[in-house]
């Protein structure tokens, strides 16, 4: 087992940078930005030491004469504009980034990996890659997302990856599966599990939220659960604030223990407004927060960063 990596901020389980960037600034270095959610200066503000960016594959592109080309287009897109971020690739650039002894790292995730049925995930290991999510809310080659009606699971093709990314390393996000693909990749899936950005249906009863159950199977295989920040994953009423943020990750430790509960913001990747968290600075609220709550601050470590660099370090060690 990896030893933990000691964290001197905080760790974002889930960021839409690229997206965002790409979608309204076009050309334009991540350096050289202000206004977004997102920005050098607010992660340094926010005191963050790691983002973990999404590699979003937009359903569209879906498909054996599209996918692979344009997941090809996000990774070089990534390479040239993500500037001022450190690309990790190991466990030791984990460590250095959450100890401040380089530049904040960015891991990259695969947000739907049709792509992933033409392109070799060994050579995505080279990048960094660790981390799939199978698909997003519509339907791919490989499953049904969480906006299918009528769901199934994984197709014939969709188990032939797993297996590839068992044998690989690699971690399988779990947001965005529809119930039957959740239940299969936990069935026969052997290697680490996460959720990196999700709500709870406890609070909001949506097929895109975890249910009890669910939870409390992630959690037995030992996975990491990332709180979103979206209102439209918090809340029936199309608003969100921070005590709703707060709610659920209260969830998870109150059910789990604060080993398994952290933050995935998915900031970028929607356009309401949480208040109290309107971007990734505002991350010390949500710190304050917690203690005010009486959360040790132990446990508060834990949440905003210590258990993604304990996932993160054991996934770049294997």
């Amino acid at each position: 087992m990896a030893p933990a990596c000691p964290v001197e901020g905080f760790i974002d389980g889930h960021v839409d940078i690229l997206y965002e960037m790409m979608r309204n600034s076009q050309g334009i270095s991540l350096s050289c930005l202000k206004n977004l959610p997102v920005t050098l200066d607010k992660i340094h503000a926010g005191r963050v030491k790691v983002i973990v960016a999404a590699i979003y594959c937009a359903d569209a592109y879906n498909g054996a004469c599209t996918a692979a080309a344009h997941l090809r287009t996000l990774m070089d897109y990534a390479s040239t504009y993500l500037q001022g971020l450190a690309p990790i690739r190991s466990a030791r650039d984990l460590m250095l980034s959450c100890s401040g002894k380089r530049p904040p790292g960015t891991i990259f995730l695969i947000e739907n990996s049709d792509a992933l049925l033409e392109t070799d995930p060994g050579q995505l290991k080279q990048s960094g890659i660790r981390v799939a999510g199978l698909t997003h809310a519509g339907k791919n080659r490989i499953a049904d997302g969480n906006s299918v009606s009528n769901p199934r699971g994984l197709t014939p093709q969709g188990f032939a990856l797993l297996r590839r990314l068992d044998i690989e390393g690699f971690a399988v996000d779990l947001a965005h599966l529809s119930d039957p693909a959740f239940a299969q990749v936990l069935d026969i899936f052997h290697g680490p599990l996460l959720s990196s950005h999700t709500g709870f249906r406890r609070f909001y009863d949506v097929p895109r939220n975890l249910s009890d159950e669910q939870l409390r199977l992630l959690v037995q295989r030992g996975g990491i659960v990332g709180v979103s920040f979206n209102p439209e994953m918090l809340s029936n009423t199309g608003t969100a604030s921070i005590y709703d943020v707060f709610h659920h990750i209260d969830h998870v430790v109150q059910r789990c223990g604060p080993d398994h509960a952290a933050i995935g913001s998915d900031f970028c990747g929607y356009d309401l407004e949480n208040s109290g968290l309107e971007d990734i600075s505002k991350l010390l609220n949500l710190a304050s927060l917690m203690e005010a709550k009486g959360y040790p601050s132990e446990a508060i470590e834990k949440i905003m960063g210590g258990n993604w660099a304990r996932f993160y370090s054991m996934l770049f060690s294997g």
